[in-house]
């Protein structure tokens, strides 16, 4: 009868055992979610990287556009085109690259 216990005791055990480990990776506070929740935080602090950067490329500007002459003129001839009286402003067009096939008209067809 002792055997039987014994046997018993153990097999309890054993499926307590098993159940712990069960809940400890597949609960929702279980290893599986702690990984997952790592991975999240993870790619939060890569965003949150990203938009420092972004912030601190702006502020350069900002701070560059209020206090930068030289950079206030250079962006105003990039952007807008703006030119001192009496300068004339060549325009290069890049040709097609020889690698990229040409598009192919079927000879009923017009472009």
């Amino acid at each position: 009868m002792q055997g039987l216990v014994s046997r018993i005791a153990v097999g309890v055990f054993g499926l307590l055992t098993v159940a712990m480990l069960l809940l400890a990776v597949f609960d929702e506070r279980g290893a599986l979610a702690v990984r997952e929740r790592r991975m999240e935080k993870e790619k939060l602090q890569q965003e949150i990287d990203k938009i420092n950067e972004d912030n601190k490329r702006h502020r350069e500007e900002i701070d560059n556009l209020q206090h930068n002459p030289d950079y206030i003129e250079r962006r105003a001839r990039e952007d807008f085109k703006l030119v001192k009286p009496g300068e004339i402003i060549l325009e290069l067009q890049v040709p097609a690259a020889k690698d990229q096939p040409a598009e192919k008209v079927s000879p009923g067809e017009q472009k």
